[in-house]
Formats: C-alpha cells, structure tokens, sequence
C-alpha cells in the first residue's frame, strides 16, 4: 500500500485551476491512501475545498484540521460542518472525530487536530499575535491572558484523545501513524532548520500531546510510533525514544507538494 502524506497545503492561496492541477498531478504519485496533516483551507473554503478532493481523489482520505482550517469561523461549527461532510463523502475521514483506523495488517492510525497550548517557551513574554487570535471565534473574544487558558484547554483536548486511543492502537499493532497538525515536542518545532526559540514555541508546539505521547508509549517498548505534524512549514526529524519517531512536515505558502510516500506493509 503506497500512502501519501500531506499537510499545510493552504489552498486558499491557489486559484481554482491551479488546485485542480495540482490534485490532479499528486495523483501521479499513484497513491492508495492520502493522509492530510492540516491547514487545508481557511473555513469559508474548507467544506468546498474537501469535496474537490474527495472527488478528484476516488480513495480513502484521512484528515485533521490546522489553525488555518478555522479562519472566518468557529472551531465548534467548523467540525460539525466537516464531520456532516465526511457522513455525505465516504471517502473522507475526520480522524479528530474518530478512533483507529487499520491501514495495513501491520500499520494503524489515528489522530487530532492538536492544537499549540502555550506551555512551552515564554508565552508570558511572547509578543507573537497569531492571526488565530484574531480571526477564530474561540480565540479573539480573549485577552492575551485568558487566551492562554483556551490554549491549554484545545492542547488537553488532543491529549485526552491520544491517551483514549493510542493504547488500544499499540495494542492491535506493530506500527501506529498518528497524524496531528502541532508539533509535540520542542525538538520537533522545527523552522528554517532550527527548533523555534522561547518566543514562538508558546504558539507553535503542544507539550500536552507531547506528554501523553510519552506516557502511553513507556507502556509499549517494542511497539513503534511514527508521528506526522506540520504547522511551522519547516522540515524535520526527532526521536524522543528509540520506538518514537517525529516527523515535521514543510511546505511553502502557493506551493502544495507532497511531504513523501509510505510503502506500509
């Protein structure tokens, strides 16, 4: 089985021709499954965007959403509106609302949204205002510090769901992808081939994932995590343990490529 990974494709910044054209050319890569890390679109664009590709891409797609995802909107109707869509597409899957998926008899799958939770780095002294503070519903009605109480919330909500669901993926496979759009891990937050610094980790990694990663794989040594994330638009590699690898995607804004192709077995 040939899986493509892709995330921040930002197609909100492509016209219409030239995202037919480049769904159109990935399919190239002769791929049986997509998995979208995030970043899609923005809201008013998100659910159109979607079934362009459920449509020009006739295969399961596996997805979960980025910041971006929720621009021009709410993070509550924004899932609704895209879990009512993947009800109408069977091919498309909002893994933030389900739990494991079988990829291969060896490989699962899961993942969340994630979201950056403002626990590592300096958030207190951090003068980076992200457009998300602004231009999404749950965030902007809040001053810098009751935003931070969002945060943690939105990183506690992706932990709670990889603690739900990572074990039983461990406990069904050798191997588990997990897809999130928010590095876990300070290493992992990679941009322009360094880790971000103290005043842009706040707004760009989840330490609350991050530790629940930790936490279920301590249990499952001989059991191996491969982890897919975006957001910082810089590549990289991390392993925190030997079973535990991280991989952070980039990607140019107008530039929509595919991260890589996965044989899985």
């Amino acid at each position: 089985m040939r899986c493509a990974w892709l995330t921040d494709l930002h197609l909100d910044f492509l016209p219409p021709d030239e995202i037919r054209r480049f769904l159109d050319g990935a399919r190239d890569s002769a791929f049986d499954v997509a998995l979208l890390g995030g970043d899609l679109s923005e809201a008013r664009d998100l659910v159109h965007d979607l079934r362009t590709m459920a449509q020009r891409w006739p295969l399961p797609i596996y997805f979960v959403l980025g910041n971006h995802d929720f621009y021009y909107g709410s993070i509550r109707h924004v899932r609704q509106r895209v879990a009512e869509l993947c009800e109408e597409l069977p091919n498309l899957h909002y893994l933030t609302c389900g739990g494991v998926v079988r990829l291969s008899a060896q490989v699962g799958l899961l993942g969340h949204d994630g979201w950056a939770d403002a626990r590592l780095g300096d958030y207190e002294t951090s003068f980076v205002m992200m457009n998300d503070y602004k231009l999404i519903e749950e965030l902007a009605a809040f001053d810098k510090e009751g935003r931070w109480s969002v945060l943690n919330a939105l990183g506690d909500e992706a932990a709670d769901h990889v603690r739900r669901w990572l074990p039983e993926a461990m406990d069904q496979f050798a191997e588990t992808i997990l897809l999130t759009h928010v590095p876990p891990f300070r290493e992992a937050c990679w941009h322009e081939g360094q880790v971000s610094n103290d005043e842009w980790l706040p707004h760009f990694s989840c330490r609350a994932v991050g530790d629940a990663i930790l936490e279920v794989m301590q249990g499952y040594p001989h059991r191996q995590l491969t982890v897919l994330c975006g957001h910082t638009h810089s590549s990289g590699e991390y392993r925190p343990r030997e079973n535990i690898l991280v991989l952070t995607g980039g990607t140019k804004y107008g530039h929509p490529s595919i991260q890589r192709i996965m044989e899985l077995e």
